[in-house]
């Protein structure tokens, strides 16, 4: 690869890598507001269903509302706090492979320059694979880009 098309590859995937991480962890922060909404939404459900299950005195229609209750509340907060982990380990894994990209950008002269990136390139794709169950946003990925662009720019202007 020429050095010239080796040091876009690299400010490249630098940027996006910073795009993803940064995404990722508005993901996290996305997934844990709404888990919280989800808890307080449910409670204010589970309490009424229990306030007038209460009222019947029959075990039978007493137990299934609080039954079916427990199951969803259970079902809905364990799928995004799930959710909100693996957007966590997304964000420190792309974080890392940004510094990579960053650590390999400084010192690009260096005889394995080439072998670096195909390293941190090949590394990197397992990371994109598990991304691919999180919502394709393209109007916060843009927003990070351009983020990630500007703050690269000013450090290495």
């Amino acid at each position: 690869m020429e050095a010239d098309n080796l040091r876009r590859c690299v400010w490249d995937e630098m940027l996006n890598a910073d795009m993803r991480a940064n995404y990722f962890a508005e993901l996290v922060g996305y997934y844990l507001k709404l888990d919280k909404w989800l808890r307080v939404a449910t409670l204010l459900a589970a309490s009424g269903t229990v306030g007038t299950a209460l009222t019947q005195l029959d075990p039978l229609k007493l137990g299934v509302p609080i039954l079916a209750t427990a199951i969803s509340f259970w079902l809905l907060i364990s799928q995004y706090v799930s959710l909100a982990r693996d957007a966590s380990d997304l964000h420190a894994g792309w974080s890392t492979v940004k510094r990579q990209y960053e650590r390999l950008w400084n010192n690009l002269e260096s005889r394995d320059a080439e072998a670096q990136y195909h390293q941190i390139y090949d590394s990197a794709e397992g990371l994109s694979k598990t991304g691919t169950k999180f919502p394709y946003k393209e109007d916060r990925l843009n927003y990070w880009l351009d983020h990630a662009a500007s703050l690269a720019t000013t450090r290495y202007a």
